[in-house]
C-alpha cells in the first residue's frame, strides 16, 4: 500500500488480536510524538482504554486520558513520561456516532 501522491513509500500495518479483538499496533518509543489528521466533518474523540492517561494534550501539563481532535483538524500529542519502554495502552479512535478503532500503541527502544 503507498501514500497517495508519494510514490515508492511503503506503509506496513501490524496486527494483532487483543482480548479477543482484531487490532492495529502501532510501535513508538518514549514521550513520542503522535500525530491525528481528522478528515471528516465531525470531531474525532481519542480515548484511552486501558485505564491510564497515556497522552500530553498540547505537549505539557497533566496527562489525560481523552482528547479531541476537530473536524477537519490536525491535533499532536505527546506520549507521557509515565509511560515508559515496555509498556502498551489501547486507545479508542471515534469519530462521530460511527464504531470505534481500537489500535495498541507499544513503546519500544529505537
Amino acid at each position: 500500500m503507498t501514500t497517495p501522491g508519494t510514490p515508492g513509500i511503503n506503509l506496513t500495518f501490524d496486527m494483532t488480536v487483543l482480548n479477543g479483538k482484531t487490532m492495529t499496533r502501532h510501535h513508538a518509543s518514549e514521550r513520542s510524538i503522535l500525530t491525528f489528521h481528522n478528515d471528516s466533518e465531525q470531531p474525532l474523540v481519542i480515548t484511552c482504554t486501558s485505564g491510564e492517561a497515556p497522552f500530553l494534550d498540547g505537549g505539557c501539563g497533566s496527562p489525560v486520558a481523552t482528547f479531541t481532535v476537530p473536524a477537519g483538524g490536525t491535533k499532536a500529542v505527546r506520549i507521557a513520561e509515565a509511560v515508559s519502554d515496555g509498556q502498551s495502552f489501547v486507545y479508542s479512535a471515534r469519530i462521530g456516532n460511527s464504531e470505534p478503532e481500537d489500535p495498541i500503541i507499544i513503546l519500544d527502544r529505537r
